[in-house]
Parts: structure tokens; C-alpha cells; sequence
């Protein structure tokens, strides 16, 4: 009975020795992003670079693989003609060029999708709060063979022309591979290092902080229908608790006349789509009735109560309006 014993015991240890090295395999293959070097802010216009330094540990080889970085961006900076990616490895010599990958082609594992559509739905949005934002994605130039058990360093740089808008954006950065892709995490790594700023001229657009109004699309000629929206639950204001909401425009055309419609009626009345939150399309060129010679520069606005008698811009009061100023993108 005692050798029976000592042999269930000498399996039993085998087979905790065996789980214990079957989990240090599985966790030992990892992707971690250490560290992001970038500035916090940036003029319009100008460039900016990120250096991103990455570990990759591996447990298992694959033959044949690019190395895949992925921005968060704003889509006014068009990153895919605007930025310039390469790197540098422990295990290649010299500096790799990357090149942004078409929108379209499948990523690997993702049942179709393409590099932005499942990292939006994986990795999200880095909380950015206003639409216009876009995952684009590069695969290094060549590919590569990875061994068993390597522990490869990795440092990336990124350099990124901003456009020329005044805006704050929460930046994304994601590494994986074109083998694995984003079907397990220990394969990818994401990093959101905080709110950058680019200092341009016209309003600003926060992506960062959540705004009593909104405006969609961020960049539109006065003959788009644009959608205008107002959060009351952002901050306390007189209209918190509004159950009706309306518009207060003003139209400035490009000769500077001031064109006004201000007034509580079904036209510039809001619709409620969630919990204190309101939204109204608009086509500015039909809403003020412009002539074909007349063409609107910006847009001035207020949100009222029924009465007209409660006014609410910017800052919550009447002291500061709404301003949207149309252009192309």
C-alpha cells in the first residue's frame, strides 16, 4: 500500500509539474508596449514624433510575418498620405520602413473584417467624444521570421504632419502581427497615452472633454445637412431639466450680413434621442433661405426653453454662443 501510495503521489507531482509549465508557455508569449515617447501639443500644420518602445516574448516561431502598428488619429489629419512609420528590432539590422495597409484587406483571424473595422470593435475608441476618428493601420515592408523563445526589442517611430485644425484628441497606438492579429491579447498590446493638443485657428474641436453642444460632420459647406446636438446632462445649466428644447441661430454669410432665426417653433425644435440629450438636423442653406449668390461662413447659436426666455451657449449662460465655421475637408 505504501509503494501504491508513493507512485500516486510521484504522478500527482508530475501532473502539477506538467500544469505549471503548460501556464508558464501560455503566459510567457506576450506583446507589452513599455513606454511612448511624444510631445503633449503641436502647432497646426506641423509635425510631430512619437517613439514607441515595445517587448515581444515568444513561445512559439512563425515564419513569414510583418509587424503591424496602428494610429488613432483624427480623420482631417489623413495619416495614411501624412505620416512616415519604421522601426528598428533586436532582431533586424537597420531601419524597417512600414506602409499604411489599404482599407479592405481582411485582417488576419478577424472572419472578414479589415484592420480598422475589428480594431474599432476591440480596441474601441480611446474615449474620444465626438465623431471622426479613424484606426489606420501599416504592415512593416517586409516580413520576418520569429523563433521560439526570442525576447525581441522593438523601437517605432512615428512622425505625423497634423492638418491645420485647432483640436484635442485622444491618441491610440496598437502593435500586433500579421499572423496572429487581434485574436488573443497576448499577441497585441494598445496604448492610449493621453490628450494631445493642436494648437490651430477656428473653433475647436475637443474630442477629449464632454461638450454641452456638438456638431456632425465636423467639417461641412453650408449646402451639407448638419446635425447640431446639446447634452444637458454635462453640466448644470437652466435647461437641465428642459422637456423641450429649441435653436437659436444666427447665420454669418461671407460678405459678413447676419442672417437670424430665433424663434420656438417645429422648425428649430430638438428632438430627444437618450437622457437629456438632444440633437436637430439642419440644411442651412434652406433653413435661412439663401439665394444662389449667398453663402454662409459660420453659424452663431443658442439653445432656449419653450419660452425663449431660458438661453444656454457655450459655457452654460448666455454670455458665450455656439460658433461653427464651414469649410471642406
Amino acid at each position: 500500500m505504501q509503494l501504491i501510495q508513493q507512485i500516486k503521489t510521484a504522478k500527482w507531482w508530475k501532473v502539477t509539474l506538467l500544469m505549471a509549465l503548460t501556464v508558464l508557455i501560455i503566459i510567457s508569449c506576450s506583446t507589452s508596449i513599455d513606454s511612448i515617447d511624444m510631445p503633449d501639443s503641436v502647432n497646426a500644420g506641423e509635425s510631430f514624433t512619437s517613439t514607441i518602445h515595445v517587448t515581444i516574448q515568444t513561445n512559439d516561431s512563425r515564419s513569414n510575418t510583418k509587424f503591424m502598428v496602428a494610429l488613432l488619429v483624427p480623420k482631417v489629419w489623413n495619416v495614411t498620405k501624412n505620416s512616415k512609420i519604421t522601426f528598428t528590432s533586436s532582431i533586424t539590422t537597420g531601419t524597417q520602413t512600414m506602409s499604411a495597409i489599404a482599407t479592405g484587406t481582411a485582417a488576419p483571424q478577424a472572419n472578414g473584417s479589415d484592420w480598422p473595422t475589428i480594431l474599432a470593435a476591440k480596441i474601441g475608441h480611446g474615449g474620444n467624444l465626438l465623431a471622426g476618428w479613424e484606426w489606420v493601420a501599416f504592415y512593416s515592408d517586409k516580413a520576418y521570421d520569429v523563433n521560439s523563445n526570442d525576447n525581441i526589442t522593438v523601437t517605432i517611430t512615428v512622425n505625423t504632419k497634423v492638418s491645420s485644425d485647432n483640436l484635442s484628441f485622444k491618441l491610440g497606438y496598437v502593435v500586433a502581427n500579421s499572423s496572429d492579429g487581434l485574436s488573443d491579447a497576448q499577441y497585441y498590446a494598445s496604448s492610449f497615452p493621453g490628450c494631445f493638443r493642436v494648437f490651430g485657428d477656428g473653433d475647436l474641436m475637443d474630442y477629449c472633454n464632454p461638450q454641452l453642444g456638438t456638431v456632425d460632420p465636423l467639417d461641412a459647406l453650408d449646402n451639407d445637412i448638419i446635425t447640431l446636438g446639446f447634452d444637458a446632462g454635462v453640466i448644470d445649466t437652466g435647461l437641465s431639466d428642459a422637456d423641450e428644447v429649441y435653436l437659436c441661430l444666427k447665420g454669418v454669410t461671407a460678405t459678413g450680413d447676419t442672417l437670424d432665426f430665433c424663434g420656438q417653433t417645429g422648425q428649430t425644435r430638438l428632438s430627444t434621442y437618450a437622457l437629456k440629450k438632444w440633437r436637430i438636423d439642419i440644411w442651412p442653406r434652406g433653413f435661412f433661405q439663401l439665394t444662389k449668390d449667398q453663402e454662409l461662413s459660420s453659424l452663431v447659436y443658442y439653445f432656449t426653453d419653450k419660452t425663449g426666455q431660458v438661453v444656454v451657449g457655450k459655457d452654460g449662460t448666455p454670455a458665450v454662443p455656439f460658433t461653427y465655421t464651414f469649410k471642406c475637408q
